[in-house]
């Protein structure tokens, strides 16, 4: 009976096993790993190619030198023929051979016939010398060098009385080095190869595990937890910066999906009531008798129900179209100061009759046309919404003012001020989100979405949207000095930046 804690540890290194084989096959087919791969086989073949090119230069440079060495000892040995003779001659030889034969020199001084006079081997060579006289010739075992010399270089020529001379070197520590340096560029390149395949696992491994990493968080995300992020390491490297990139990617969808919920929530909110109230004057229009008139007052009814249905439609349709950016595809001059007079000629009877006063100001330094690229229709959409909040809002005998106001960098600031109850400045930011009414506003009629729209319409045109107190910088700063601002109540300002103003 085996126990079960060994059943349990051979599962686990089982399991651990089927892992591992996993992440090798993993790592084997990544393209991190073929692409570590590439670059250790280039590199492998580079530290092959420079190897082979010490080997080639250094052997090379060996063998110069052997054969300068020769040449010298010729020279020597001529010399002391010349003025010696050919005693003088054996005798430098027999000096030569009879040390310690350290720098490996060969020497045979032979008759006519090519019997050995002097020097350390037995007979003469059968090899063939080149033209210029040197030959490579293997050494007889006869001879006083080493029996492990298997190679000797040297030059041959014929003295004068027909005495035949060889001055060579023994070539065992050329062979040695050469050896040496192939068995040195094996090891070498076989590091190479080993390290190259290992940093190869090593850095598929990293890769691997950060792109993992990534991939877990994309996969509890699409299970549904859209709040996880993925982990950044703080190295501030690619991974990192991606990481950063999906995050902040992530947030705006977070905040996209709650905008999102937060419009359902207040459509089916909003839209709720008016659809009862038709419902409800239908069926009694059904129900209970009724006069003709009777009738067409409850068809009134339903068709103003109605008729704010669809005015709400299209305004969430305008607002989508604006942030989609697709209604700016033709882009043309706009008058700001023609149309601000024929959004107030529009609004100056309605503030008559609500007993307000609609002041206008533009200031003689700004050039006539003022000329702003831009959607004229969305642009006009824009200011009657805002011009039609600061009529709705302002109690009767108040005061709203329209201002056309540019700085020394070319931006252009058009604001519309009025002397109402204004905004607290923690509900500013609020009242610009889809169906957002004040509280003190629920009495009034609306859908919430005139800012909305307003704001989307300043992002398509790459302009900035503030809203404030009369009273405040920088709105104050941009009013006019004159008796007809208001000295109170909400100012709504747009500014157009690095608007190029031509006359």
């Amino acid at each position: 009976m085996v126990p079960s804690f060994v059943t349990n540890g051979l599962k686990g290194l089982g399991r651990y096993g089927r892992s591992a084989l996993s992440m090798s096959r993993s790592m084997l087919q990544s393209t991190a790993f073929r692409l570590t791969m590439s670059y250790m086989a280039l590199f492998g073949l580079s530290v092959l190619v420079l190897l082979l090119f010490i080997y080639m230069t250094t052997a090379q440079s060996i063998s110069h030198q052997t054969e300068d060495t020769i040449s010298a000892e010729i020279d020597a040995l001529y010399q002391h023929y010349d003025t010696e003779g050919l005693r003088g001659l054996i005798d430098s030889i027999a000096e030569r051979t009879s040390s310690p034969n350290l720098s490996g020199g060969l020497y045979l001084l032979t008759d006519n016939q090519l019997r050995p006079i002097a020097g350390n081997l037995a007979f003469w060579p059968t090899e063939i010398p080149d033209t210029q006289g040197w030959l490579d010739f293997s050494l007889s075992n006869g001879s006083s060098v080493s029996e492990d010399a298997t190679i000797g270089r040297g030059r041959t020529f014929i003295l004068s009385g027909n005495y035949h001379l060889l001055v060579g070197r023994d070539m065992r520590a050329l062979e040695g080095f050469q050896a040496l340096m192939l068995e040195a560029m094996g090891w070498a390149f076989a590091a190479t190869a080993l390290l190259g395949i290992g940093g190869g696992f090593v850095l598929t491994r990293q890769v691997l595990t950060r792109l993992e990493n990534i991939n877990r968080a994309a996969e509890r995300i699409m299970g549904g937890d859209i709040s996880h992020r993925v982990a950044l390491t703080g190295s501030k490297d690619e991974f990192d910066r991606l990481a950063e990139t999906l995050n902040a990617m992530l947030d705006q969808i977070e905040q996209l999906m709650a905008g999102i919920r937060t419009v359902t929530n207040n459509i089916a909110h909003d839209l709720r009531s008016p659809l009862t109230r038709m419902r409800s004057q239908l069926e009694r229009a059904i129900s209970s008798p009724a006069s003709e008139d009777d009738l067409r007052d409850i068809c009134a009814q339903v068709i103003g129900e109605a008729d704010n249905l669809l005015a709400t439609f299209n305004a969430l349709l305008s607002i989508a179209e604006a942030e989609a950016g697709s209604t700016l595809t033709d882009i043309a001059p706009v008058d700001l100061r023609a149309l601000i007079e024929d959004v107030v000629d529009l609004y100056g009877p309605v503030a008559e009759d609500m007993g307000l006063t609609l002041h206008t100001a533009q200031p003689a330094n700004l050039p006539a046309p003022l000329w702003v690229g831009g959607n004229r229709e969305l642009l006009f959409q824009a200011l009657s919404n805002i011009l039609d909040n600061a009529i709705k809002y302002t109690p009767n005998g108040g005061d709203v003012a329209v201002w056309l106001r540019a700085n020394e960098t070319g931006s252009v600031h058009l604001i519309v001020a009025d002397s109402g109850p204004g905004i607290v400045p923690s509900d500013r930011g609020r009242v610009l989100e889809r169906f957002v009414r004040l509280d003190t506003s629920r009495t009034t009629p609306g859908n919430g979405l005139g800012l909305s729209l307003v704001a989307a319409i300043c992002r398509l045109h790459r302009a900035s949207l503030m809203l404030g107190s009369v009273d405040e910088s920088p709105i104050q700063d941009n009013l006019p000095a004159s008796t007809t601002a208001p000295t109170h109540g909400l100012a709504v300002q747009m500014t157009f930046p690095s608007l190029k103003v031509t006359i």
